[in-house]
């Protein structure tokens, strides 16, 4: 079969339809936050709050009317999606936890090992009178349970019941009951999920059909991606590129995936061959829409292959010395019609205060019409009713329409 050829503007096209952020967009509601989560398996977590968590901020440019209550409530009340670890510190559905036995082994032995180099393997001496006490009081933050010291100079967790809560809940025998800010707030997993989930079988009988799974499941957290490693492959199992390179070749020979080649780029990019369905209409251009993506979305996992695709240099600097930074601590990309034209830096959102925006910066070489300052506008106001903040600052608004 001849291999499927496309530009690089089919291939920015393809991923903008297929993640949700063209004016083509079928995510709508709490029903249209499942369907993303089921075309892409997982969004990443990370803590930071600045105009909204990570999940959040995927979520809001895609979902119309986006609220993060509504995560909350999907998380820690109906509980149709779980806190666990995939590419990193993930949200994925309830219905796919059974199928993270293997990662969960995997963190087991790499919390294990952390333990270990911080001379805290004590609190695995603890997981028995952890339980115990989760029976007796019920769920509880780890503030709440003070046992062990990991002593001076020690690098993570102060406390050994910390450590052995975090432990035992990288290996499957905790889960989240709920969040006080950032705190997790734990339980004992069978009091979170299904009897029938948690007793059933594991889904793979060997490891090949394990690996073969979760291959082509992260080729659909992104849509479309090449196989040099980068941050598309992170994670346990992955990374490793021998493993990773003789598991896309038989999916290929499988036909479960398809080799692409995208014009101008001398890399082969997978795709799942169910999502081939997605190339139909990228030759031509669509209605421009705006959307402000957050650091870690899944469009921009593989930085390396963004900036081939989109001509877009983006590098999360909230982790990077103040004096050394290119553009600041945490700052969003731009995304209008088929190109990331822009990137800006919002002041911390306090309360419903208006929305302030430290810095934007225009890419080099776009042309701004009179179309995009009105996109502008508009997604502010978007944006700033997902915040529910009072609009925005004259000030801010200025700096990048005027």
């Amino acid at each position: 079969m001849k291999e499927l050829k496309i530009t690089k503007a089919e291939a920015r096209r393809f991923l903008i339809h297929y993640h949700g952020l063209g004016s083509s967009n079928t995510f709508v509601g709490e029903k249209g936050i499942l369907d993303y989560f089921k075309r892409v398996g997982c969004i990443q977590y990370d803590p930071l709050n600045v105009v909204g968590r990570n999940p959040d901020l995927v979520l809001q440019s895609r979902i119309p009317g986006y609220s993060p209550l509504v995560l909350e409530k999907m998380l820690y009340s109906e509980r149709s999606l779980v806190d666990g670890w995939d590419k990193m510190m993930a949200i994925y559905r309830q219905e796919d936890w059974a199928f993270f036995h293997r990662v969960r082994k995997e963190r087991d032995k790499s919390v294990q090992g952390t333990l270990r180099n911080r001379g805290s393997l004590k609190a695995l001496e603890l997981t028995g009178e952890i339980r115990d006490i989760l029976v007796q009081k019920g769920p509880l933050q780890s503030s709440k349970i003070n046992i062990g010291s990991c002593g001076k100079g020690s690098w993570g967790h102060r406390k050994l019941s910390s450590a052995a809560l975090d432990y035992m809940f990288n290996c499957g025998e905790l889960g989240i009951y709920g969040k006080n800010n950032t705190q997790k707030i734990y339980d004992l997993i069978e009091n979170l999920l299904p009897p029938k989930m948690i007793d059933s079988p594991e889904p793979f009988d060997i490891d090949q059909d394990f690996y073969k799974w979760y291959v082509k499941r992260r080729i659909g957290s992104v849509g479309l991606i090449w196989g040099r490693s980068g941050g598309g492959w992170l994670g346990h199992f992955l990374s490793d590129k021998k493993l990773r390179t003789s598991i896309l070749t038989e999916l290929v020979e499988e036909k479960s995936i398809t080799t692409l080649a995208v014009q101008g780029i001398d890399e082969t990019f997978y795709i799942r061959t169910e999502d081939l369905k997605f190339l139909d209409g990228v030759k031509e251009k669509d209605e421009p829409s705006m959307h402000f993506l957050a650091p870690l979305d899944n469009l921009l996992w593989d930085r390396g292959m963004i900036e081939k695709i989109f001509g877009f240099k983006y590098s999360w600097e909230v982790y990077v010395p103040k004096a050394k930074r290119k553009f600041g601590y945490y700052v969003l990309p731009v995304l209008y019609g088929d190109q990331l034209v822009a990137r800006f830096e919002p002041e911390k959102q306090r309360g419903n205060e208006p929305l302030e925006i430290k810095n934007w910066w225009w890419e080099e070489g776009i042309t701004v019409t009179e179309d995009m300052k009105l996109s502008v506008e508009k997604s502010l106001k978007i944006f700033c009713e997902y915040l529910q903040a009072d609009g925005i600052h004259t000030e801010s608004l200025n700096k990048i329409i005027k």
